[in-house]
């Protein structure tokens, strides 16, 4: 028998067209970092922008990647992994049908952001396939030290 996936609220949630999942809070960590698991389809990509309060890493469990951070850009794919200094502007578009990343925040609080530019899921599922809602990030963004920079990844 299949266990039943439950959904919590606060946990779960569906951010610009992804499944994200705080999989660790600051609360968690004693402040030291954030951990988030996220799903997103293809041609996925969030704004340019920057964080001032924290690093940031991204690990790709499935699909593939390519990362902007300044100039340069990166192809990752599943077992690939980037470093995102505080105060370098980054994006990334996803390549691949669908992927599944985790992103790693040090120190951690900037899943406050994801919480508050983001709504419950429904279902342990991707959400209906929309656009960024850039009015809602950039209401959020002043709170967590990011900025938001330029658009998405083309």
């Amino acid at each position: 028998m299949l266990a039943e996936v439950v959904i919590d609220a606060e946990r779960d949630r569906w951010f610009a067209g992804t499944l994200l999942r705080l999989v660790a809070n600051a609360g968690d960590t004693r402040g030291g970092l954030t951990v988030m698991e996220q799903r997103a389809r293809q041609g996925f990509s969030p704004p340019l922008h920057v964080h001032h309060r924290e690093d940031t890493a991204i690990l790709v469990l499935d699909g593939e990647l390519t990362v902007a951070m300044g100039d340069h850009r990166q192809p990752l794919s599943a077992g690939g992994f980037v470093w995102l200094p505080r105060d370098v502007p980054h994006t990334f578009r996803v390549d691949s049908a669908e992927a599944h990343i985790l992103e790693f925040t040090t120190p951690g609080g900037v899943e406050g952001f994801h919480l508050d530019a983001s709504d419950p899921a429904d279902a342990p599922d991707l959400p209906p396939a929309v656009r960024p809602d850039i009015v809602r990030m950039l209401g959020a963004v002043p709170r967590y030290g990011i900025e938001i920079l330029g658009p998405p990844l083309l």
